[in-house]
C-alpha cells in the first residue's frame, strides 16, 4: 500500500516525538553523556536442512514454540501420530549441532512439553519425527531469551485478528524477518458457535494450517493472550463459564504457554519485558481484571529492570474521548471500566515508571495513540495497535484526524515490527502491510 501524504505527517510526527521527549541532539562525540547503541543480534547460521520427509498429511499444523526464556521453551504440536521423536538442534559456529533426541507420546490431540537446559540468548531449531524416522514435520526455528543483566537490540512482531484475508501474507512478510518473538494480542481464531473441545480444535486446526501462521509459527517463538473470539464474541465468564473451559483447553494445547494463569510475565535480561495480561477471562463484579492480575501487574512493573516495559494487552486501554470512537464498544475495554484504568495508569504515574508502552489489537485498524488527552493519567503513555492480520478493516479510523493524539492512524492489513534499543532507550515501531512494505513508522523514547 503507497505511502499517503496524510500517513507520511503522521510517520514524521512519530519521528519527531524523539526531540518533542528530550532525545539527545547531539553529534556521536558530542559527550561523554552520549546514548551508545546496545549491539544488534549476532548472525545465525543458514536455516537447518532436517533430514527425511516432510508430512503434510500427518503434520498439516506444524509445531508451535513459545513463551522462551533464557534456559527453556515451550513446545506444542498436534498430530495422531502415536509415537514422536523431537529433535533439537543447535547452532555452532556456522551450523548447527545436535543437542537433543527426545521420545514423545503423540496421538489424541498431540503433546505438549516444556524443554530446559537450554543457553541464553541462542538459535535452536526443533523437529518432530513419525515413528518411522523419516517422515517428519516442519522444522520450527527460535531463540532463547537474553540472561539476567544482558542487553542488545531486540526485535519482535505483533498483530491480532485473523478473521479472513487467508493464507494472512503479513505474518508470511513476518516470518521471513526471524524475529526474537511474536505476539499474538488475540483474535487468532474466530471461534463463535463452538462449544466442546472438539469443536474449538477445528478451528485452531485450521488456523495452524493456514500458510502465512504456518510459516511464523516455523521462524519463531510465540508470546500468545487471548480476546474474545478464541471463546464468542464478547464472552463473559459470568455467563459463558461452561464453554470457556473448553475454549481454554483448545487455546493451551495450540499455543503453548509456561504455567497457570493466562496473565504473566517474560523477559529478556534488561531490554525488554513483557507483561501479559488477561483482559478477557477475568471481568466479574464489575472488574475489568481481578484485583490478584492487577496486584502482580503493579507489583511487576515496579520490580522490573528492564528497559522497556511492554503490556499485552488485548483490547486497547487508550481514552477516545471527543472522537468518533468515544463510546465505540467502551463496555468490552478499559474505557467502560474506568476505576481499574485509573488505578494502573495513576500508579505508572505516581510510581514513575519509565519505559512503559500499552500492545493492544482488537480493533481492526493500525494506530499510535496517546493512552489519555492531556491533564490524563496516560496523557504521556503510548500504545500501539497491531493488526488486524485478516479481519474487516474498520473505516472509524478514517475519523481520527488530530495527529497529536493519534500520529499513525490507518485501515490496513499489517503487523507491527518493534525494535526496542535499549542503549538509546528508542523504540522503533513499523507497521507492514500485506506487500510487504512499510505503511508508517514511529520512533519513541519511553
Amino acid at each position: 500500500m503507497p505511502l499517503t501524504r496524510r500517513r507520511l505527517l503522521q510517520s514524521s510526527a512519530g519521528l519527531a516525538l524523539l526531540s518533542s521527549c528530550g532525545a539527545p541532539t547531539g553529534t556521536p562525540d558530542s559527550g561523554p553523556d552520549e546514548p551508545v547503541p546496545s549491539p544488534a543480534r549476532s548472525p545465525e547460521p543458514s536455516p537447518w536442512s532436517a533430514p527425511g520427509t516432510l508430512d503434510d498429511v500427518a503434520f498439516d499444523r506444524g509445531m508451535q514454540v513459545g513463551d522462551v526464556g533464557p534456559s527453556g521453551a515451550m513446545i506444542s504440536i498436534r498430530t495422531a501420530e502415536p509415537a514422536l521423536t523431537l529433535v533439537l538442534m543447535r547452532e555452532e559456529a556456522d551450523g548447527w549441532i545436535e543437542v537433543s533426541r527426545t521420545p514423545v507420546t503423540g496421538g489424541d490431540g498431540g503433546a505438549q512439553l516444556a524443554l530446559d537446559g537450554l543457553e541464553p540468548d541462542t538459535a535452536y531449531t526443533a523437529c518432530f519425527y513419525a515413528p518411522d524416522d523419516t517422515r517428519r514435520c516442519a522444522p520450527s526455528r527460535f531463540r532463547t531469551a537474553l540472561e539476567e543483566g544482558a542487553a542488545r537490540i531486540v526485535t519482535f512482531g505483533a498483530s491480532s485478528c485473523f478473521g479472513g484475508n487467508r493464507p494472512w501474507p503479513t505474518l508470511s512478510f513476518a516470518a521471513a524477518e526471524q524475529l526474537d518473538f511474536f505476539v499474538l494480542l488475540g483474535d487468532t481464531v474466530y471461534a463463535d458457535g463452538a462449544e466442546t473441545v472438539a469443536d474449538y480444535r477445528v478451528f485452531w486446526d485450521e488456523a495452524l494450517s493456514t500458510g502465512g501462521l504456518r510459516a511464523l509459527c516455523s521462524s519463531t517463538s510465540l508470546v500468545a493472550t487471548w480476546d474474545d473470539h478464541e471463546v464468542g464474541n464478547d464472552w463473559s465468564p459470568e455467563t459463558d463459564a461452561v464453554i470457556a473451559v473448553a475454549a481454554l483447553q483448545a487455546f493451551r494445547e495450540a499455543l503453548p504457554i509456561a504455567g497457570e494463569p493466562i496473565w504473566r510475565a517474560l523477559r529478556w535480561g534488561d531490554a525488554v519485558e513483557l507483561f501479559v495480561l488477561d483482559c478477557r477471562g477475568e471481568r466479574r463484579d464489575g472488574d475489568y481484571v481481578s484485583p490478584e492480575q492487577m496486584a502482580w501487574l503493579q507489583d511487576a512493573l515496579a520490580a522490573s529492570p528492564a528497559r522497556f516495559k511492554i503490556i499485552v494487552n488485548s483490547v486497547p486501554i487508550t481514552h477516545f474521548a471527543g472522537t468518533a470512537l468515544s463510546d465505540y464498544f467502551d463496555d468490552q475495554r478499559w474505557q467502560g471500566f474506568p476505576a481499574q484504568r485509573e488505578e494502573i495508569l495513576a500508579f505508572i504515574r505516581d510510581q514513575e515508571i519509565g519505559g512503559v508502552v500499552w500492545l493492544a489489537g482488537d480493533f481492526h485498524f493500525g494506530l499510535l495513540a496517546r493512552v489519555d488527552p492531556a491533564g490524563g493519567a496516560g496523557e504521556d503513555a503510548w500504545e500501539v495497535l497491531a493488526g488486524p492480520g485478516g479481519s474487516f478493516l474498520n473505516p472509524i479510523v478514517e475519523l481520527l484526524d488530530d495527529t497529536d493524539r493519534f500520529p499513525v492512524a490507518f485501515g490496513a492489513f499489517n503487523y507491527v515490527r518493534f525494535s526496542a534499543d535499549p542503549g538509546t532507550g528508542t523504540l522503533s515501531v513499523a507497521w507492514i502491510g500485506d506487500d510487504g512494505a512499510i505503511i508508517d513508522e514511529a520512533v519513541l523514547e519511553v
